[in-house]
């Protein structure tokens, strides 16, 4: 697995990063130019290695991104006050979150960079050279897709930095970063091997499923907002068909062993096309906060402790429905906290039961310290991450089938039902009423991307997906102001003012976030370093 192995070497008049100053200030270990460094393969996975470690940083997918910057409409975090991206309570000048995630990414794209300048010269078997090129431009490439996504048009920078005065780049519109996308990730897929090879697949590098998958992702966001390129629906579907037809992937049959895998260090290459390996190790920045920042409210330490700071929505409970054998309701919206005082630590704690109408404030749970060998980290967490599923992968070959037929065939349907079956336990032997959790077969086009959108809410939530499914169908805003109305409807049953841990309540925060809402935040704001430093740079409209 893709352990954290540190790139060492910084050449002393590089910028590691588009425009980004703070990033001069680092003191390298050695002083070496590439061409001292780069002098076979060993060298060339290292640096890649650099790459993808920075995917581990607090603020990419250490922690902070999925639970202080994602938030949409299936969860909400309790933290008020500025500067907190996923409340919307940011101004274009916010010095942290944005920043750091932004420098993070391109960070990385400079190492692949480095990487794909140096590889051709490298004395190595050819087949395995293809496979680092293949890696690198996968990687490069899913960059730039978070760039683009959540920031719009982007530098594309396709070298690496000269220098400390190569900062200055023009923003490339959005359809030629895509461009660039596709091109790089359709080379890759015939580069990667299978996940038949070791270390290729889940937690490994990039497998060629991965990149299918991946470029499903792509091209369905492409077909939606703001290219709305249509044709792009069947390249979607071509794409996911390709993992489904590869036969080396399969649901998990159970959905709370799956994400209890995440924490217990269980790789599953099946269910996972791709999943970041989050270890500990003390007194470093090697370690997450899965589990810490979004688990079940308690403060043991032995028993994983968790400030809870994501709660869910009332919206994401009612959708799995009030009385349901849905076995993600109560995993995804625990209906319990535990009590933290006079308990032996070795021991489950006393757990304390939320009446049925205190949906608001349940946790989001998915990510459970307590699953994690022991001894168990306190205020961090090694819970990895999954980053492509293969019901992601199901899901969105139904959309794209759904799109491109006009509505949804037997296929869409056949899909559909076998994630409802594993959310119902119908994977599981001795299974019985299979068809429990089938969709009724009698919807158009609009209905059943609606059950997409819905299915995929129950599927994937707390898991950084929700916010851009919203964006690119063009209803995050209005479902944003939609929890705002949720929370003041008196037809429904009154959302409590406090939380559960003497935050600041839902009623309150989601009122402010409905009313915070605007057009602009389906793009965060350019950095404020990057417009200082890169002379040619613009910022988002409305910030």
């Amino acid at each position: 697995m893709i352990k954290k192995l540190i790139f060492t070497f910084f050449v002393a008049t590089m910028v590691l990063g588009t425009g980004c100053k703070k990033l001069l200030d680092i003191k390298p270990e050695d002083f070496v130019t590439p061409e001292q460094f780069f002098t076979k393969e060993s060298d060339a996975v290292v640096a890649l290695n650099a790459a993808f470690d920075m995917m581990t940083r607090q603020y990419w997918y250490g922690g902070y991104n999925q639970c202080r910057m994602q938030c949409a409409d299936d969860v909400w975090m309790t933290l008020t006050g500025l500067g907190y991206p996923g409340s919307l309570t940011i101004t274009a000048a916010e010095p942290t979150h944005i920043p750091n995630y932004w420098n993070n990414i391109y960070t990385a794209i400079q190492y692949t960079n480095i990487v794909l300048d140096n590889l051709p010269r490298i004395p190595m078997d050819e087949t395995r050279r293809g496979e680092i090129k293949g890696e690198a431009l996968f990687f490069r490439a899913y960059c730039y897709f978070l760039l683009v996504d959540q920031w719009g048009a982007v530098p594309l920078k396709l070298k690496p930095t000269a220098g400390p005065n190569d900062v200055n780049y023009v923003r490339t519109p959005v359809k030629d970063v895509y461009a660039q996308i596709i091109k790089d990730m359709t080379e890759a897929e015939g580069l990667v091997p299978t996940t038949a090879k070791s270390l290729y697949g889940g937690a490994g590098y990039p497998a060629k499923t991965t990149v299918q998958g991946m470029l499903a992702r792509v091209c369905l966001t492409m077909a939606g907002e703001p290219l709305k390129d249509a044709s792009r629906f069947a390249q979607a579907k071509a794409w996911a068909q390709k993992v489904v037809d590869s036969k080396e992937h399969d649901l998990n049959p159970d959905y709370q062993q799956m994400c209890i895998n995440y924490a217990a260090g269980i790789y599953d290459k099946k269910e996972n096309l791709w999943e970041l390996d989050l270890n500990d190790a003390s007194a470093t920045t090697e370690h997450g906060y899965l589990g810490y920042l979004d688990g079940i409210y308690q403060g043991l330490a032995s028993f994983g402790n968790s400030v809870g700071q994501v709660r869910i929505t009332r919206k994401l409970y009612e959708l799995y429905g009030a009385t349901t054998n849905d076995t993600r309701r109560d995993w995804n919206c625990c209906p319990f906290y535990w009590k933290t005082t006079t308990v032996a630590e070795d021991i489950d704690p006393n757990k304390t039961f939320f009446s049925a109408t205190q949906t608001y404030e349940r946790c989001s749970a998915k990510f459970r310290l307590q699953y994690t060998p022991a001894p168990r980290t306190v205020n961090r967490s090694p819970i990895n991450f999954p980053l492509l599923r293969y019901a992601d992968v199901l899901l969105m070959l139904a959309e794209a089938d759904n799109e491109v037929n006009g509505g949804p065939t037997t296929l869409a349907y056949d899909l559909v039902d076998k994630v409802r079956a594993r959310a119902y336990g119908k994977l599981k032997a001795g299974a019985t009423n299979l068809t429990e959790a089938n969709v009724v077969r009698n919807l158009n086009k609009e209905t059943f991307l609606k059950l997409i959108q819905d299915e995929r809410c129950r599927e994937f939530p707390a898991e950084a997906i929700r916010k851009h499914d919203l964006i690119r169908w063009g209803i995050f805003v209005s479902s944003i102001k939609e929890l705002k109305a949720d929370v003041n409807n008196t037809a429904k049953p009154a959302v409590t003012t406090a939380s559960a841990n003497g935050t600041v309540g839902p009623k309150v925060q989601m009122t402010a976030f409905g009313d915070r809402v605007l057009d602009r935040d389906v793009l965060w704001p350019i950095p404020a370093t990057e417009l200082t430093f890169n002379k040619l740079a613009t910022q988002n409209p409305g910030w």
